[in-house]
């Protein structure tokens, strides 16, 4: 685990954590963050300078589903590692797949990756243009809160009572109202089996418990 003072207010997420939260694959995580051979990353992860450690910031986290969102689109490594170096070079956006900028920018970006891109043939023949580059790019950031250019909060689309902010209990998912971890809430749930019970317990209505079920089933659901 990453030392305490590197991670308040940043998030910290073992990959397995990650995974399930994006829907992908702890080794995907890894892969895409640390490398793989003679692969290297395709940004380096903000822990990543602590020996030993292969936890990720809630940033990486932002970045990683991005990522997984062009991946099930299509979009080839090659091209995302393209779109992230034209936005830093050509755009000045230091984290790109987590900056406000990519919502508006992204299209553009993703374009001049693809251009150069000799692996990237599906969405190109079947949809071509930026616009379904900016349909990606929103999609995967729609649900996102920002502080001028930089992610704050997530706040997982169709599960409105629950955040994910890294200021808050490190970035585990919450229920927002209450503060209360919806992974507990869900252990809690398949122990007792008992919503009611739940709800007595830790002072909330019933559908507070009901909601952070849901979405911790949703990402079981995902993967």
């Amino acid at each position: 685990m990453v030392l305490d003072r590197e991670i308040i207010g940043r998030g910290v997420y073992t990959p397995r954590q990650a995974a399930r939260l994006i829907g992908s694959s702890p080794q995907h995580v890894l892969r895409w963050t640390r490398g793989s051979g003679p692969n290297e990353p395709l940004w380096h992860a903000h822990y990543q300078f602590i020996d030993d450690s292969t936890e990720i910031s809630f940033n990486d986290l932002i970045e990683l589903r991005v990522v997984e969102a062009m991946r099930r689109a299509g979009i080839s490594l090659q091209s995302i590692r393209y779109a992230i170096e034209i936005a830093q070079d050509k755009f000045d956006i230091k984290k790109p797949l987590a900056s406000k900028r990519f919502k508006t920018d992204g299209g553009e970006i993703l374009m001049e990756a693809v251009e150069d891109d000799g692996e990237y043939v599906s969405l190109s023949r079947k949809r071509p243009g930026q616009k379904v580059f900016r349909e990606i790019i929103s999609q995967s950031l729609r649900d996102l809160e920002y502080e001028g250019d930089t992610v704050a909060r997530w706040r997982p689309g169709g599960h409105e009572a629950v955040i994910i902010d890294p200021k808050r209990s490190f970035g585990d998912p919450l229920l927002d109202e209450f503060g209360i971890s919806t992974s507990i809430l869900l252990k809690e749930f398949t122990h007792f089996g008992d919503i009611r019970y739940l709800a007595k317990l830790y002072e909330i209505p019933n559908t507070a418990i009901q909601r952070a079920v849901s979405f911790e089933q949703s990402l079981e659901q995902a993967n």
